[in-house]
């Protein structure tokens, strides 16, 4: 089952996060740290397939796209191989979530809405929640599972190429590693970073890039938001 995240995101909030102390967040406020909060941001993306008038593109302009190469990533299988169903035509726009998965305060919203949503036991909370990851994680999620075409290894190593993630002026940061996983019709792909001195930072900018090649992202987060509980959560 798919989270309509940006059906959320659309609601009217009737109060500020966060409204309550944690676990007694109402629905809104879970829904609104998942889609527009410090850790979390709805962008619209422009698909640019090829380099040719868009308005009669499908699958087979883009070689690779009906016939994967024999090494794509296995996890293409439940959808039997993107671009050999019925679906030929592809998307020009995408709205993805661009967002800070181990953040406490995301781990702790995305267990709460699982726990309602799909009415788990309440005493699986702390389960939910998990543990800090050692990374700092970036996830684009809700990508076009089409961009995939030739398997989500090509899109780990295209990414893990491009992205970089910059602190104010300093230099930025290269990723460690890139995982891109299929789920249903759309992709989720995280971007980790080694933590550095940085990520301790209060004040000041935080810039994520990643250029997939059929669309590029380039989104600021300001850390004065992303403080919670005394610290920086990132």
């Amino acid at each position: 089952m798919r989270y309509v995240w940006f059906a959320m995101a659309s609601l009217a909030l009737a109060a500020e996060f966060p409204e309550k102390a944690f676990p007694d967040w109402s629905d809104d406020t879970v829904r609104k740290v998942l889609t527009d909060s410090g850790w979390s941001r709805g962008k619209t993306v422009k698909l640019e397939w090829v380099k040719r008038d868009p308005g009669n593109i499908n699958l087979r302009d883009i070689p690779g796209a009906l016939h994967a190469p024999a090494n794509a990533n296995q996890s293409l299988g439940p959808l039997g191989g993107i671009g050999r169903g019925k679906k030929e035509t592809l998307p020009t726009k995408a709205d993805i979530l661009i967002r800070w998965p181990g953040s406490l305060p995301l781990r702790q919203a995305t267990a709460l809405y699982r726990i309602r949503e799909e009415k788990l036991d309440t005493g699986k909370l702390n389960e939910l929640i998990g543990t800090p990851e050692s990374y700092a994680v970036v996830e684009l999620f809700g990508v076009p599972a089409e961009i995939a075409h030739q398997g989500t290894s090509v899109i780990e190593s295209i990414v893990l190429r491009s992205a970089t993630l910059q602190f104010g002026n300093a230099k930025p940061i290269r990723p460690v590693k890139v995982e891109a996983k299929l789920q249903a019709l759309t992709m989720n792909v995280r971007i980790l970073f080694e933590r550095t001195p940085e990520f301790s930072a209060k004040a000041g900018d935080i810039e994520i890039y990643a250029d997939l090649q059929i669309f590029s992202v380039r989104e600021k987060f300001r850390l004065s938001q992303m403080q919670y509980r005394g610290r920086a959560e990132i």
